[in-house]
């Protein structure tokens, strides 16, 4: 019954997309309303892989902005989370970036 319990939460809580692989951001935009990335992450998003986006009034913007410039300052490794099930991709290569972490490898 523990078991099913269980299932049944788990089936019922909203889905979120895992972390990316790790990478280094090679360049930082931020233009029209929206912060872009380009990094060696792998992960092939929108067609072209390591670009990834997140539009400036977003709650988070800020920050993710902050942490995306201390990496690149930093020399550090980022991941960041996507959706590849229903991507929002902008400019046919970037797709939205939800959360952004510094990695130390």
């Amino acid at each position: 019954m523990k078991k099913l319990l269980l299932l049944l939460i788990a089936f019922s809580l909203p889905t979120y997309a895992g972390w990316s692989k790790t990478g280094s951001i090679t360049s930082i935009t931020s233009h029209n309303g929206f912060h872009l990335i380009n990094s060696t992450i792998t992960d092939d998003t929108c067609g072209t892989a390591g670009k990834f986006y997140w539009p400036t009034d977003d709650n988070d913007a800020k920050d993710m902005f902050a942490l995306a410039l201390a990496a690149y300052m930093g020399g550090k490794k980022v991941a960041v989370v996507y959706s590849a099930e229903t991507p929002e991709c902008i400019l046919s290569a970037f797709i939205k970036a939800t959360h952004l972490t510094i990695k130390d490898k």
